[in-house]
């Protein structure tokens, strides 16, 4: 059991994407400074720069997965807008550590596969707990944990909506590992420090799945 909630929140060595820096500072302050609109659309006046390749970013991966967010830090035209999107890629078996985002709502449909998704909102709340198939849909509230797993063989990808232009992405494990080891050893009644060094770098993608699911699909 332990096994299984340390692979959830991220506890496995797999080398993942560090955090993104914001692609085009100078325009997006521009962008943020104009007082209507309008002025905004004088700045983005080309029909690229309303157009977002998702699979061309650099953050994209198909195995174990990735998270791609077209967001205010590589899509200026977001920018007064009030929202982000994300496009959710889960290889099989492949998993999303837990994490919050401090400054959005996330609502997620799945488009292809079937993956199970968990969130605590606070203290005393219930887990909850759904699978996504194609046309489902489910809502993390703002600053709730969650994680997302790809139960199945094949792959899953899933549209995440943010009620943030900047909605901001903490993973848990790496969060947790950045209080004192002895605080966090204390937490989970015994001390766990040997799993310090097996957190990934900013997590913020995909992770390989658990053994049993690779064995099962013969990864």
């Amino acid at each position: 059991m332990l096994r299984s909630i340390l692979t959830l929140i991220g506890f496995v060595v797999f080398p993942l994407s560090v955090a993104y820096p914001t692609l085009y500072p100078e325009r997006n302050q521009l962008l943020k400074s104009q007082a209507t609109q309008l002025d905004r659309l004088a700045i983005i006046d080309d029909n690229q720069d309303w157009s977002f390749n998702f699979v061309a970013q650099s953050s994209y991966r198909k195995d174990p997965g990735s998270v791609v967010t077209a967001s205010a830090a590589n899509f200026p035209a977001v920018i007064g807008n009030g929202m982000s999107l994300a496009l959710i890629t889960l290889a099989p078996c492949g998993i999303l550590p837990a994490h919050i985002h401090p400054r959005a709502v996330n609502y997620v449909v799945a488009t292809k596969g079937s993956t199970k998704t968990y969130f605590f909102e606070e203290n005393g709340a219930k887990l909850i707990v759904n699978t996504l198939t194609p046309n489902v849909m489910t809502i993390f509230p703002q600053a709730s944990l969650h994680t997302m797993y790809n139960e199945g063989c094949t792959e899953a990808t899933l549209v995440s909506a943010l009620s943030s232009e900047d909605p901001g992405t903490l993973t848990f494990a790496n969060s947790l590992f950045a209080l004192p080891v002895d605080l966090v050893s204390n937490a989970f009644g015994g001390d766990i420090s040997s799993f310090r060094s097996k957190v990934p770098n900013l997590a913020s993608n995909a992770i390989a799945g658990t053994r049993e699911c690779l064995a099962r699909c013969r990864k």
